[in-house]
């Protein structure tokens, strides 16, 4: 794990390849080139719009600007993308009013699929413990609601409203597919379905065709059309690859391909992603895990999430600390980072999604050795206020680290760290190196989901494979904090209680 690799004897010469990674917050653009080293030679990023056309039009407007740079020729193109987010279009394909996002689901209309079809027998089928957040429950909400949109609609996610500009196709990867509730998780020895499930779409009144095709391990998503070649300045024919949901291609391109591999995504949400040979459905389901596949199909992943990591640290900055320094903050907390810890926040935004599945947890700031404390207000300090917040963070990630490991056993030694706010901001990443257990390794990579977008592109079109390259020195070996891990688990599971 962890390692370049080349498929070839010798190493091949310079070539290049673009990435897209449509996110909550901001959309990226990267053109990489592969050689001796993984480069990211450019980067374009924009706020990801609300309109599904506008959606298109950044993107492709990106990647006409990325392309213009490129020192050698594109061999292909990769899309990632968010989960659940998506739009409806027409049947030609035009996208009808704004993405319907992941962050907007309705829990009521959740509440009544999980009671029509069974929260265990929805699980059973398709591995994901969220309902809330998916393109059936928006379909349901829209329905109710008479949505002049749905007459005739389909539903393209994130990720295929780029492609299907892109190659004239309608096609999404299986770990996006996987996101929708409508996609069945065949079990650990079967093959992938390349459509959508008709019985689980039938819940909200749906066909499969009003879904995209799902393409297999492997296969490329289809060719640049002539439009879309003309309108970037790339040639017509130009393999098109559907990348995947962002955490599982992250993972990926930090080497996380084997059972035991694990890998921390932070961006809007935080996700710990571990590769396993099979995991219980029933025991993933009850700590608020997904199931699904890996990039390649070869394993099962195990997915926790905490849905507001990133978005606690700006709600931080803009209701807890408003008219701060950032910059000196920061700098501040990063000092702090290696005192004893003598405070922490329970992260909860809005709920706790695993482990422990809880959606009434809110935030509340605990004082280690006295009463916790009903509001954040009592942490004077600036910076010492946002060390509490980090750390709880940090927390919750090693709660769900140690979950996982109860469900599938230990993971290995090195933890891959994407880059991102979980990476760049130097007291998140101190406390990570103290309070989890083993060794971090940071992605050498600034937009690695987008750059490892482009790398599996080049991996189905060329046979190019690689890993983006990893730090080895910045991370000692650490055996983890169970004494502080445990007395966060207590407060996040008993909160009516003190915390000694």
């Amino acid at each position: 794990m962890f390692r370049s690799e080349q498929n070839r004897d010798v190493t091949p010469a310079p070539s290049a390849a673009l990435g897209v990674d449509v996110g909550t917050t901001n959309t990226k653009v990267v053109l990489a080139v592969f050689g001796d080293v993984v480069t990211e030679v450019r980067t374009v990023t924009v706020p990801t719009p609300s309109g599904g056309s506008a959606l298109q039009a950044v993107v492709l407007g990106a990647i006409r600007e990325v392309a213009a740079d490129s020192p050698h020729p594109i061999a292909a193109l990769g899309v990632a993308a968010m989960g659940e987010t998506g739009s409806l279009t027409g049947p030609d394909g035009e996208p009808r009013g704004d993405l319907l996002r992941w962050t907007e689901g309705d829990t009521a209309t959740a509440d009544r699929l999980v009671a029509t079809a069974g929260a265990e027998a929805l699980y059973g089928a398709t591995g994901v413990p969220a309902p809330r957040k998916s393109p059936l429950v928006h379909w349901l909400r829209l329905t109710e609601e008479q949505d002049a949109r749905l007459p005739g609609a389909r539903w393209l996610g994130a990720d295929a409203l780029v492609i299907s500009c892109l190659t004239g196709e309608a096609v999404t990867d299986h770990t996006l597919a996987a996101r929708t509730m409508a996609y069945r998780l065949p079990a650990p020895d079967a093959p992938l379905a390349d459509a959508f499930d008709a019985d689980l779409l039938a819940l909200a009144g749906l066909a499969p065709d009003r879904f995209p095709r799902v393409v297999r391990p492997g296969a490329i998503a289809g060719t640049l059309t002539a439009a879309a070649a003309a309108a970037l300045g790339l040639p017509q024919g130009l393999p098109v690859v559907a990348a995947g949901h962002d955490h599982a291609v992250g993972a990926w391109a930090a080497g996380a391909r084997e059972p035991g591999d694990a890998a921390d995504s932070v961006g809007t949400a935080e996700a710990l992603l571990r590769i396993v040979d099979t995991v219980s459905r029933e025991d993933a389901r009850r700590q608020g895990m997904s199931i699904g596949r890996s990039i390649d199909g070869r394993h099962e992943t195990l997915l926790a999430g905490n849905p507001t990591a990133g978005a606690l640290v700006e709600w931080a900055f803009a209701e807890l600390l408003p008219g701060t320094d950032r910059h000196d903050v920061l700098e501040q907390a990063c000092a702090l980072a290696d005192a004893p810890v003598e405070a922490f926040m329970l992260p909860y935004l809005r709920g706790r999604q695993s482990p422990a599945p809880d959606v009434s947890q809110t935030l509340r700031l605990i004082h280690l050795g006295a009463r916790s404390e009903p509001s954040v207000g009592r942490i004077a300090d600036p910076a010492a206020a946002l060390t509490a917040v980090l750390t709880g963070l940090v927390l919750q990630l090693a709660w769900m680290d140690a979950a996982q490991t109860a469900l599938t056993g230990p993971r290995r030694a090195e933890l891959a760290v994407l880059g991102g706010p979980g990476a760049a901001n130097g007291a998140w990443w101190r406390l990570k190196q103290r309070i989890l257990p083993g060794t971090l390794h940071r992605v050498d990579a600034a937009e690695p989901v987008a750059t490892g977008a482009a790398a599996l592109a080049a991996h189905r079109v060329t046979g190019l494979t690689t890993s983006l390259p990893l730090s080895s020195a910045d991370s000692a070996a650490s055996t983890g904090d169970p004494a502080l891990l445990d007395a966060f688990v207590q407060a996040a599971t008993h909160p009516s209680k003190e915390t000694a």
